[in-house]
């Protein structure tokens, strides 16, 4: 059995979503809030979408997304495969929160469980925040 460390989800997620043509850019480890959300991805509707891995401790990572929906369109939370429990699916219902899952062995690395509904409590200025600090790490790699 293949140990899972959260920073190869996050590795091999990067890698599968560099691939798609879904994203106009995905970064890692994005300073935010006093918090560092693991992944942002920017949709071709610039759309923001963010996620925090997690092997185990899904409460914990419910915790750090509800920091990210201060400036995020959509958040998620990352788990290795299973069958998620009742108990986490209704807490990212109630907090309007995605699931995707963690699937090294399949085609899609990374696939959406639960959809996270758009993100009514956005905060335009924290919005703003969050982009700027997408933009500055891009532009930092490709210099």
């Amino acid at each position: 059995m293949k140990i899972v460390l959260e920073a190869n989800m996050v590795d091999e997620c990067y890698e599968y979503l560099m691939h798609q043509n879904s994203f106009t850019n995905v970064v890692r480890e994005v300073p935010f809030l006093s918090r560092c959300i693991d992944m942002v991805m920017v949709t071709q509707e610039n759309e923001t979408i963010t996620v925090e891995f997690k092997i185990k401790n899904w409460r914990h990572a419910l915790e750090q997304v509800k920091s990210h929906k201060l400036g995020a369109d959509r958040a998620y939370i990352c788990l290795p495969i299973k069958k998620p429990s009742e108990g986490l699916l209704n807490a990212l219902i109630k907090e309007h929160v995605g699931l995707y899952l963690y699937s090294p062995d399949n085609q899609e690395t990374m696939y959406e469980y639960l959809p996270a509904p758009s993100n009514s409590s956005k905060v335009e200025a924290f919005a703003s925040l969050l982009h700027e600090k997408i933009s500055y790490i891009t532009e930092s790699c490709m210099a």
